[in-house]
């Protein structure tokens, strides 16, 4: 009892020194009177809502969002796969998954950045085709610390092209744009 007491006249205590403090009785001939804040108008008139994105920007964003998680998992060799859920389905996931297995495994490590520059979205109906001009002169392969040259070759075994045109395709999953395929375009320019 004696505890709730002591507890109960601290706080009564407290609240009497706040209130002294703050009252105007005017008794401090040095005291100066704040003024007190008055709402103002104001001069500018409200912003307009942000515009509603339009489909092919949805789709773009997400793009970058997935070359953003891609070029992380080829520099780390490991996958964050809610991330990777959030960006991409079907083949390319399966496919990133399958490449960064093999990286793994062959001693494959990747240091750099890469550049993207998006083209235009086009829509196909039920998807969006966005080709990426992906630009791998920042980045390093190396196979167990040796770096590798040329680091990838055409079908016909030719050093590839860089910067190199990416096909991507992308579909709405439950309402949100996916990453579901690739397409490397080794015989055609950026």
């Amino acid at each position: 009892m004696r505890n709730r007491h002591f507890v109960l006249g601290g706080v009564a205590l407290a609240l009497a020194l706040t209130l002294t403090g703050c009252s105007d009785d005017g008794t401090d001939p040095d005291a100066q009177r704040t003024p007190t804040a008055t709402p103002s108008t104001p001069s500018t008139p409200p912003s307009t809502p942000p515009t509603t994105k339009t489909p092919e920007e949805k789709a773009a964003a997400q793009l970058r969002r997935y070359l953003e998680v891609r070029d992380l998992a080829y520099r780390e060799r490991d996958i964050n796969f809610k991330t990777l859920n959030r960006v991409a389905s079907g083949d390319e996931f399966l496919q990133l998954q399958s490449y960064v297995a093999r990286m793994t495994n062959g001693g494959v490590t990747v240091t750099g950045q890469y550049v993207h520059t998006l083209d235009e979205p086009r829509d196909r109906g039920k998807a969006m085709l966005i080709t990426d001009c992906e630009d791998r002169s920042k980045v390093t392969f190396k196979n167990n610390g040796a770096i590798r040259k040329p680091d990838f070759t055409n079908p016909k075994g030719e050093p590839l092209r860089n910067p190199v045109p990416v096909d991507y395709t992308l579909v709405l999953d439950k309402g949100v744009w996916k990453v579901s395929s690739s397409d490397l375009m080794w015989d055609q320019p950026c």
